[in-house]
């Protein structure tokens, strides 16, 4: 249900009737990774995705604003908890209406991921569109794979990756592909699969 939040940071209303840009709301110990300010749901207000974290925990965090006739506000904020593990800053983007979050985590194992979102108006959240994922050895150490993963139509696509022993400057070399049909129902933001965890059932199918 929609909660009718006045942006609570900067309440001010500019001259052209839109809400000033929304600040993050950051508890103790809490430092930005990345930030992006842009429209995701298409109603020409401010909305805001970032990534936070912490000694224990990251998270990515979006609030999209809305115009009634009466006032501008927000939406409670759509929280995805991360692997606390990250491997540098994640980072986020625009691609036309699609918000777009790309990730590196683990250790000398490595997840490279990249979610991505487009607004469902029937439920005033973001909803998971594409995942992509590839894991694979920092050291070069072992063999890698990777999956890619379209919820809108089901299209899967795999593939392994072998260390290259040879004499080529790639690390890996790809396999064949393996395509096939992944149905599920709708997944917003905050249920978003976690890249390792698709990956092995993925690797299992």
């Amino acid at each position: 249900m929609r909660k009718a939040l006045l942006v609570a940071i900067s309440s001010a209303v500019l001259a052209a009737g839109q809400a000033a840009a929304i600040e993050p709301d950051l508890a103790p110990g809490e430092d930005i990774e990345a930030r992006l300010d842009g429209d995701f749901n298409g109603d020409a207000e401010a909305d805001l995705a970032y990534i936070v974290s912490s000694e224990d925990r990251r998270e990515l965090r979006v609030v999209l604003s809305y115009k009634s006739e009466v006032e501008i506000g927000v939406e409670p904020a759509e929280t995805l908890a991360l692997e606390p593990t990250g491997l540098g800053p994640g980072s986020l983007s625009l691609e036309g209406n699609v918000l777009k979050f790309d990730d590196l985590t683990g250790g000398t194992t490595a997840i490279a991921s990249t979610r991505r979102y487009r607004y469902d108006a029937a439920r005033h959240q973001l909803r998971l569109i594409g995942l992509d994922a590839t894991l694979y050895s920092r050291t070069n150490s072992h063999d890698g794979f990777e999956a890619s993963w379209n919820l809108i139509n089901g299209d899967a696509v795999t593939r392994e990756l072998r260390l290259n022993r040879g004499s080529g400057d790639e690390a890996y070399l790809p396999g064949p592909e393996r395509r096939f049909k992944r149905r599920a129902g709708p997944q917003f933001l905050a249920d978003s699969p976690d890249p390792e965890t698709m990956l092995e059932e993925m690797r299992g199918d």
